[in-house]
């Protein structure tokens, strides 16, 4: 009997599995116990420094986003250049990596922004086969880089549970216990949709970007957290060590399950708003990050709000606020013009989470 619960107990724990069905120590031991799947960041060479402010109206705010705390391990607000308050609740702490499901995607399409400026992808309208001969044959190898940021490669929808992004669940544990490779996930479900050809529907299937990390991994030759970390890691900053899934190959997985403190999620909102802003030096990286941010297809009723359209692996509000959105109450919220930004990560979302956030975001 003893034996079982052990079982029981591991694969609890050392499986990615859906926030709202794991408890909150759960998902944070995670990382730990499944270290040997996983890439680990280490903090950049320079760290970014995170002011704070001393004005008035972050005890307002902090009245607010306490009220959040019953399902989240962490709220942080930026604004005017400082932290205008931080919350950490349910056993996390500044230093604590919380898990960031599908805001990973973001983070892919700045991987692939970085690759594209550093000459290592020539064009955005490559198919995906010119750096993956290995894809021939199926719908993602035909389809464009462009079109596999918009969720528009024309492959068909391997399922999941709606708009999750995830396919197949036995696959994809399959793969993340490293008994499949992510390039055998792709071409087992790799058929193209009878109803749409590349380009013309947004379909959220996290396929997309799984083609993006092998196209990264060959352009550059490193796999996509080692290529993160060399880049948009070092230049956000990041204090913390953080943890990214592989595959059995060693290739990042690339649409969900990296690990990253609330502070450095933070900081990467901010390198992605300096681009946003052309803040940054970068030119080449202020233009792929602002047509990231362009709202180019309608993602369906379902996601109508608080960001109804999807840009470059990036959701995009109607008021021009870019999210990095995670399954579970996983959320970066940036306004290009005001210069805010709001980070939460969560073990559960709650009915109108979306909509206390928003309030909050626009105060």
């Amino acid at each position: 009997m003893k034996t079982y619960f052990f079982i029981a107990l591991y694969l609890l724990v050392a499986l990615p599995v859906k926030a709202d069905h794991q408890t909150a120590e759960a998902i944070l031991a995670q990382p730990k116990l499944s270290a040997n799947r996983m890439y680990s960041l280490a903090p950049a060479q320079k760290v970014r420094e995170l002011a704070h402010s001393a004005d008035k109206e972050s005890h307002r705010l902090k009245a607010d986003l306490e009220s959040l705390s019953k399902g989240v391990f962490s709220v942080l607000m930026f604004e005017n250049g400082a932290l205008v308050s931080e919350n950490y609740a349910n056993g996390a702490a500044a230093h604590t990596p919380v898990n960031l499901y599908s805001a990973s995607k973001s983070l892919t399409s700045l991987a692939v922004g970085e690759a594209l400026c550093a000459g290592k992808i020539k064009s955005l309208d490559d198919l995906a086969t010119v750096y993956v001969p290995a894809l021939q044959g199926t719908a993602y190898g035909a389809a464009s880089i462009r079109n596999l940021l918009g969720y528009t490669s024309g492959a068909k929808n391997p399922g999941g549970t709606g708009f999750s992004g995830s396919h197949n669940s036995t696959d994809t544990t399959a793969m993340l216990r490293h008994e499949i490779s992510l390039l055998d996930l792709m071409k087992k479900h790799g058929d193209t949709a009878w109803f749409n050809k590349p380009g013309s529907t947004f379909v959220y299937n996290g396929l997309d970007s799984e083609a993006l990390s092998l196209v990264i991994r060959a352009a550059t030759g490193l796999p996509l957290p080692k290529w993160f970390e060399s880049t948009v890691w070092q230049k956000a900053g990041g204090e913390h060590t953080a943890s990214w899934y592989v595959d059995k190959e060693g290739n990042g997985v690339a649409q969900a399950f990296i690990w990253a403190t609330s502070r450095d999620l933070l900081r990467i909102g901010l390198y992605t708003l300096e681009r946003l802003s052309n803040q940054s030096s970068d030119a080449c990286m202020n233009a792929y990050v602002q047509e990231a941010a362009l709202p180019r297809t309608y993602k369906g009723d379902y996601w109508k709000y608080p960001a109804p359209h999807w840009g470059f692996g990036m959701h995009i509000g109607t008021d021009k606020t870019v999210w990095f959105m995670g399954h579970g109450g996983q959320r970066v919220v940036m306004h290009p013009k005001t210069g805010r930004i709001l980070v939460m990560n969560s073990f559960k979302e709650w009915r109108g989470m979306d909509a206390d956030l928003v309030q909050l975001f626009n105060r």
